[in-house]
């Protein structure tokens, strides 16, 4: 369109920009985070320690996470869509997995689709936590609409990529990990390190089980003080 309107008629570019076409993919900041202390509001806890199953791969899509062929199935309880985490990634996943595990994946974690499953059923299943290099923003957002905890920290994951033991297979066993949300730290191996601060309004979506939880009980306590 630009070389038609230069040219004063429809006509092709006579020139074109080397440039390789790809897909943008979010990466993690580079620019190492500084811990931040912050408040825990009454009832969220303010720190979590579980085992962590390391999932190094990055760009793990929702079909990964939760497959395509159960996502309209309306019939499923909490509990089916929890059995059938990753198994489109590593069906060996739910071997592995103990009640109260933390996952930990790589960069772009949840991208594709905007399926909510991929995050509720990872909620039901009892994983208090994502921790991953980066994520999809829509993945992100649609763990906190439903009141499941995610956040980055690249430092962790090149921690974990430099255990030659943890590239053995799809998910592997990691050791155990201590997450200070007061501090903004989790410590593993004898390591700190700093993730972004979850904010009180974050620690109250959460608390209340997502967004639209949190609306109605807004709406509620506002209807009966007027």
């Amino acid at each position: 369109m630009a070389a038609s309107a230069l040219a004063g008629f429809n006509c092709a570019p006579k020139t074109f920009a080397e440039r390789a076409a790809g897909t943008a993919v979010r990466r993690a900041q580079s620019k190492p985070q500084s811990s931040v202390s912050v408040e825990i509001i009454a009832g969220f806890p303010p720190g979590v320690r579980g085992r962590v199953l390391f999932i190094d791969k990055d760009n793990l899509n929702t079909d990964g996470i939760y497959g395509s062929k159960h996502t309209y199935r309306d019939d499923m309880t909490p509990e089916e869509m929890a059995a059938v985490t990753f198994e489109n990634y590593d069906p060996n996943f739910n071997t592995l997995y103990r009640r109260g595990d933390i996952v930990v994946g790589g960069l772009n974690f949840g991208s594709g689709s905007s399926r909510e499953q991929a995050a509720t059923a990872l909620k039901f299943k009892g994983i208090p936590c994502v921790i991953a290099a980066s994520f999809s923003e829509t993945y992100k957002r649609n763990a906190f609409n439903n009141g499941f905890v995610v956040f980055e920290c690249p430092e962790l994951v090149m921690h974990l990529r430099a255990i030659p033991r943890l590239r053995d297979a799809p998910t592997t066993v990691a050791s155990e990990i201590a997450i200070d949300y007061g501090k903004s730290t989790l410590t593993m191996d004898g390591k700190s390190f700093p993730f972004p601060p979850l904010s009180p309004a974050a620690q109250e979506l959460i608390l209340a089980g997502g967004a639209e939880n949190l609306v109605a009980a807004r709406l509620r306590a506002k209807s009966s003080s007027g």
